[in-house]
């Protein structure tokens, strides 16, 4: 039996779900797995003989009896998902596993009448991974089958660089934030003159440089990234509220993680108790307690999280998360 495993290509070089799913790949390459490599493409009227010719040289290495781990969604089309899909079952015996990275009904309301097509995709596969069993259970009231499933918990964030473990993060009162698009009125209005905010970031809303406790950190490479906010210490800030929240744990925390500084997440975030279980970061019910607890952090109370954050980092620096859904899902398929 071989396991083959979908990736993405020909998004642009630093496309984040492009990014996300070529890690995972890489890390199933790893244990041996074989990688079914996807071109993105927008041909929304493409014939279903070509389509099925596609389809065909990229499952060339199939055989009966294989498992395929199929990384969802492609960002093609949910028809062109299922699509996928169904041709695996032109050949005897395959085993599907999905990997579900993100949910778009979710993230985008203008498809959120998608849901059922998404599910029922999900419906066709023999074993899924999850991100949380927040999603499971919500997948569940909406329509999903009993599956096997095994969670992810956290992403992993590759880190090659070698790290000095001299060079202690620091209880530097600053908030570290990563967003693409941080325009939000909460950034714009952030008064606290003891806790600086820190954004980092490609398109920032120039109105945020006139309040003077909000520093502009641009965009980084993901070396220098990790390595500046070692540098700065302090937070990395992944609070939010919003549904997906509750479902989905942010990439973002394990870029903190990653680079070795403690994290300000939600109370409603799947990985909420696991953060305050382990110490890894501040657990929190409102935007309006962060800069308090931040605060009264002593430095001795900041190191301890610090010693906890270098062992768990690990985890995310070399993938064993990943590994592991990988391995599980494969012996749930093929043993349990």
């Amino acid at each position: 039996m071989t396991i083959h495993i979908t990736t993405l290509n020909g998004m642009a070089l630093y496309n984040d779900a492009q990014n996300n799913q070529q890690i995972v790949a890489n890390y199933g390459k790893q244990l041996g797995m074989n990688k079914f490599c996807i071109f993105t493409y927008n041909w929304p009227d493409e014939p279903v003989d070509a389509r099925n010719t596609r389809f065909d040289g990229i499952m060339a290495s199939l055989n009966a009896g294989d498992t395929v781990i199929l990384q969802s969604p492609s960002w093609i089309s949910m028809d062109w998902d299922q699509a996928f899909i169904d041709h695996l079952f032109i050949y005897q015996a395959i085993q599907k596993i999905i990997f579900i990275h993100d949910v778009i009904p979710l993230i985008d309301n203008n498809k959120k009448d998608l849901l059922p097509n998404v599910i029922n995709y999900y419906n066709k596969a023999d074993v899924l991974i999850v991100p949380s069993q927040n999603m499971y259970d919500f997948l569940r009231k909406n329509g999903l089958q009993k599956k096997k499933y095994v969670i992810q918990h956290f992403f992993d964030h590759p880190y090659t660089s070698t790290i000095d473990s001299s060079n202690k993060p620091k209880n530097s009162k600053t908030i570290n934030l990563i967003d693409k698009f941080p325009n939000s009125d909460y950034i714009n209005q952030w008064s606290s003159s003891d806790i600086k905010l820190k954004l980092y970031g490609a398109r920032i809303d120039h109105s945020i440089s006139n309040n003077p406790n909000v520093e502009l950190a641009g965009q980084k490479s993901d070396p220098a990234l990790l390595a500046e906010l070692r540098q700065t210490g302090g937070f990395g800030f992944a609070w939010s509220q919003d549904e997906y929240s509750h479902l989905h744990p942010s990439y973002i925390v394990s870029t903190y993680l990653a680079a070795g500084i403690p994290v300000i997440v939600s109370d409603t975030s799947p990985i909420a108790e696991k953060i305050k279980e382990k110490k890894l970061g501040i657990v929190t019910t409102s935007l309006e307690e962060i800069a308090e607890k931040i605060s009264i952090l002593s430095d001795e109370q900041y190191e301890d999280m610090i010693k906890n954050i270098d062992k768990f980092s690990k985890l995310i620096q070399n993938g064993y998360f990943t590994k592991k859904v990988l391995i599980d899902s494969v012996m749930k398929d093929n043993f349990e």
